[in-house]
């Protein structure tokens, strides 16, 4: 067992560059650069409507916060106040998750050329798809807000003794499920292709996995090792934050290669 999976890690990174990884990886930084706010807008402003609590905006704000590595990207912080913008009408809030929609579109293209498939699906099916995601994505975002809530409801009034889990679980297990669920959700469905629950499972836990790790190796690489505040100036932080997307779309990428080898292999 411990051989079959060594083996699909070494060929699934052959395979990463051999299917053009690199410039895939390269797109969906891109348009994941002009989908960030307004698919995190369109989020929240849903999550608000529905549960009337603004203590949401800091709820997904913290967790996009922790997705990127610990590194000053002021884009980020920016997000913030975007997504406390009031007064926000329901026609902007559908174009902020039209707007969004290309990235899908883009995942789901990029997923089609890792797992060799050649008839993609019809634009409408695909932007139907692309929709049916994103309110999967806003309810996995609610869920865990919601158990977040009761987490932090019963820690207040003693029920929950040990602060140090709590707060451990609320920081890091609640964000790794929800990084997990949300991964999980696009390689099962944007691939044109019927792909087995258990290949996406080991998949989705290894990728999950891997972008935790990039994240400190890559605040480690562009602080320490090619001190990008002192090569690019002014510019550093938005090129260290499409430096990160490309890095966490590959290894998105090689996962699915991982999963695609895993399927080969049954």
């Amino acid at each position: 067992m411990i051989a079959k999976f060594s083996k699909s890690f070494l060929i699934s990174f052959k395979d990463f560059y051999k299917d053009e990884g690199i410039y895939l990886s390269a797109a969906l930084a891109f348009f994941s650069i002009l989908s960030l706010i307004p698919l995190s807008m369109f989020i929240v402003n849903i999550l608000v409507t529905f549960t009337q609590e603004d203590t949401v905006i800091r709820f997904v704000y913290s967790k996009m916060v922790f997705l990127f590595p610990n590194l000053e990207i002021q884009m980020i912080k920016d997000i913030k106040k975007l997504l406390m913008l009031k007064g926000i009408n329901e026609i902007s809030i559908i174009l902020y998750g039209i707007f969004s929609l290309q990235l899908f579109t883009a995942i789901e293209f990029s997923l089609n050329k890792i797992f060799k498939i050649s008839k993609r699906r019809h634009f409408l099916l695909s932007f139907l798809l692309s929709i049916f995601i994103v309110f999967l994505i806003i309810f996995a975002v609610g869920a865990t807000f919601f158990i977040s809530y009761l987490i932090k409801f019963f820690g207040n009034n003693g029920i929950f003794q040990h602060s140090l889990i709590i707060h451990f679980f609320l920081k890091y297990v609640i964000t790794f499920v929800l990084i997990f669920v949300v991964i999980g959700l696009l390689y099962k469905f944007l691939p044109n292709k019927k792909i087995s629950l258990g290949s996406v499972i080991i998949g989705t836990l290894i990728t999950t996995i891997l972008i935790e790790l990039a994240k400190h190796l890559f605040a480690f690489y562009v602080s320490e090792i090619i001190k990008i505040s002192t090569l690019y100036g002014s510019i550093s932080t938005f090129l260290a934050l499409l430096m990160w997307l490309f890095y966490a779309w590959a290894v998105f990428l090689y996962g699915a290669e991982l999963i695609n080898n895993l399927e080969r292999k049954k």
